[in-house]
């Protein structure tokens, strides 16, 4: 793989990373004020509301915020991991999708957030696709 074959994903990766990081840092710190805004009435799942599951999630996102500037950062790119975080961004995108299907009492800030931070991550599956595929091409 030369570095011309990998600067797409390379790139991508550290965006996703620098989203990551950043937007999970603030869903952690901000958990309740956000959890407010996105529902109407008290939402839980497994005995969590939303705030604590909000502050989880934030905290989640920055550890896989963590795991893409590795991968990035790495000499030469780990095409398995690389693969494995386009995965988990489809999971996330199908995630958010099943979320807004559940029968929850979601505010328009609350819908918003979930399409507008899902939109986001499906730029980064493109992406990670294509910079997959230019290396796949180049071997």
């Amino acid at each position: 793989m030369t570095a011309s074959s990998d600067r797409l994903l390379r790139r991508t990766l550290w965006g996703n990373a620098a989203f990551s990081v950043v937007s999970g840092a603030g869903l952690a710190i901000l958990a309740g004020p956000f959890a407010r805004a996105a529902a109407s009435a008290p939402v839980s799942v497994l005995g969590l509301d939303l705030a604590i599951l909000f502050e989880l999630l934030g905290l989640g996102v920055v550890a896989f915020g963590a795991l893409c500037a590795w991968a990035a950062s790495r000499e030469t790119l780990p095409q398995g991991l690389a693969r494995l975080i386009f995965a988990a961004d489809i999971a996330w995108v199908a995630g958010s999708v099943l979320v807004l299907a559940l029968p929850a009492s979601w505010t328009t800030a609350g819908i918003a957030g979930i399409v507008v931070v899902a939109l986001i991550v499906a730029d980064f599956v493109i992406l990670e696709y294509l910079g997959l595929r230019r290396i796949g091409t180049a071997n």
